[in-house]
């Protein structure tokens, strides 16, 4: 088991690292970070993860998102998923991408 202070300290860095970043969508469009939040709910069937809820802006170019990298302010790929979302007129689009942390030894 984890310290809950040091996946307080992965959290905060996780915030730091994406705020004023952006998501790639599917290797060619780049979208600005609205918001950022770490979510409050356990993941089923996990623990010792963080749950990072990321929203940006419907991109109009893009009506199916098939990849999504989390990047910072520099560029640096934080994570990455491969989804399958059709957008159909969406406004905003909210990405959920969960961290498993570990401990060192």
């Amino acid at each position: 088991m984890i310290a809950q202070s040091y996946l307080q300290t992965v959290r905060d860095d996780l915030l730091a690292r994406v705020t004023g970043g952006d998501i790639l969508l599917n290797d060619t469009v780049s979208v600005p970070v609205r918001a950022v939040a770490i979510s409050s709910h356990p993941v089923a069937g996990m623990q010792d993860v963080i749950a990072l809820q990321v929203s940006a802006q419907y991109v109009a170019s893009v009506p199916v998102i098939t990849s999504a990298k989390l990047r910072t302010s520099t560029g640096a790929v934080v994570a990455e998923k491969a989804v399958g979302i059709e957008m159909d007129g969406a406004q905003f689009v909210d990405l959920t991408f969960v961290f498993e942390v570990k401990g060192g030894a």
